[in-house]
């Protein structure tokens, strides 16, 4: 698998995304991009990568997107994705956004998946604030 110069595996990964990996991560200052390249496992019965899968994705993207810009673990309240294409199985797939602002309690996030050839969504979301330090609960 060619993975694009400046990303690197999420090895830290358990749960969802360990099990629906592997995915990268590239951070350049506080802006992220998430990539990951689906398989036949991600794949839906016309072939194509799940919708499901996707959203998951850019939905986790722009959790990191939250914390790599105000530093604060979140957790999502509101996801609306507009699915533009679809996505094949064996593409290269990434995901950044950009926040757009926060209070102390929510943050609200735009964010893109894109494949080599076209936009596959479009989403915004919404992310509870959790509260400033608290750690990852990291289980074998």
């Amino acid at each position: 698998m060619d993975i694009p110069a400046g990303f690197r595996e999420l090895t830290e990964a358990t749960g969802f995304t360990a099990a629906n990996g592997p995915w990268f991560e590239k951070v350049e200052g506080n802006r992220v991009w998430r990539g990951f390249m689906p398989g036949p496992q991600h794949a839906n019965a016309l072939g194509i990568v799940h919708g499901g899968m996707l959203a998951a994705f850019i939905d986790a993207a722009l959790g990191s997107v939250v914390y790599r810009a105000i530093d604060r673990r979140c957790v999502t309240l509101k996801l609306t994705l507009d699915y533009l294409t679809p996505a094949r199985v064996g593409d290269w797939l990434e995901a950044t956004g950009e926040l757009l602002g926060h209070d102390e309690h929510v943050a609200q996030v735009r964010g893109r998946l894109y494949g080599p050839r076209h936009d596959v969504l479009a989403g915004l979301g919404d992310f509870a604030l959790l509260r400033p330090g608290r750690p990852l609960k990291v289980r074998s």
